[in-house]
This record gives structure tokens, C-alpha cells and sequence, in this order.
């Protein structure tokens, strides 16, 4: 099995393009107006009408965004979940150099929840790599963990 999206609704479709695409290097595969009997009989709704755009890495890994038309949005909630609340609390994606993603994203106004954290540095998890790890947000308030993974320089890892 593998995972093949994730997704997520957005308030303003143009800001979240902006972000995953501009900010992200993600590029836009799909992007189209979604409706009909089988939207409203599996997303349990009347007359429901969203543009759906689909963002893939060099993978063909999704970030799957929808921006309803009708019903609209229900409120996003003030905060993202907590890391240790149960459900969802991130999005983690690869890059090749975190430095150069946190500069790219900077210039375009967004601004980082945290530090860098080197995760579980010295541990060898990751086959004989640790995580270079920072957090931001989207538009919509959806964590997103960037991830650069660095080779252990320590003997045995």
C-alpha cells in the first residue's frame, strides 16, 4: 500500500495554490469544478458544488485541495490540533534543502512555528539519518512539517 493524498479544504483557493504550489514547489496536476448526485450522496450533501486541485510532487505524491462553492466551508477551527491530540495534526513533507524552502517561503511572507529541531539526531531511525525538521502553516491553519533528511556523521548509524 501506499499513501497517495492527502486533503484538504481551503477558504481561498488562490492563497492555498500560492502556498503548496509558490511557496512548496508542488505543481498543479488537476484543477477543475467538481459536482453532481455522486458529491452530494458521498459528501452528504445537497446541490454540492467544489473546484478541486490536485498538487503532486516528482512522485506523483497529493496534496488534494477542494474549495466549496456550495454548502459553503464550515469554520476552521482556531488552532491546529495539538501534538498530542488524537487525529490529524500535520502535514510532513520532504525537501531537498530545508534551508532554501525556508528562504523561498519567507520572501513570500510566511513565517515559522518553530525552530529547527534535528529529530532523533544520533538515534540512526531513519537509516542512518535524522530529520531536519520546521513547522508552519498553511492559509488555512493546517500544520506542515518540512523535512529535510541528513545522513549521521557518526560511525556504526
Amino acid at each position: 500500500m501506499l499513501v497517495n493524498h492527502v486533503g484538504i479544504v481551503v477558504r481561498d483557493m488562490e492563497k492555498s495554490i500560492a502556498f503548496y504550489r509558490d511557496g512548496l514547489g508542488l505543481t498543479v496536476f488537476v484543477d477543475e469544478m467538481v459536482s453532481g448526485p455522486d458529491v452530494d450522496e458521498q459528501c452528504d450533501v445537497k446541490n454540492g458544488k467544489f473546484r478541486l486541485v490536485l498538487l503532486i510532487d516528482t512522485a506523483a505524491n497529493a496534496v488534494e485541495l477542494w474549495e466549496w462553492k456550495n454548502p459553503l466551508p464550515e469554520p476552521t477551527p482556531a488552532e491546529p490540533n495539538r501534538f498530542n491530540s488524537a487525529g490529524f495534526f500535520e502535514i510532513g513533507l520532504l525537501v531537498d534543502d530545508l534551508d532554501e524552502a525556508e528562504k523561498r517561503l519567507i520572501e513570500k511572507g510566511y513565517s515559522f512555528t518553530s525552530p529547527v529541531w534535528d529529530f532523533c539526531k544520533g538515534r540512526g531511525l531513519f537509516g542512518g539519518a535524522y530529520g531536519k525538521v520546521r513547522y508552519l502553516l498553511d492559509p488555512d491553519g493546517v500544520r506542515v512539517e518540512l523535512v529535510q533528511l541528513i545522513l549521521e556523521d557518526e560511525p556504526g548509524l
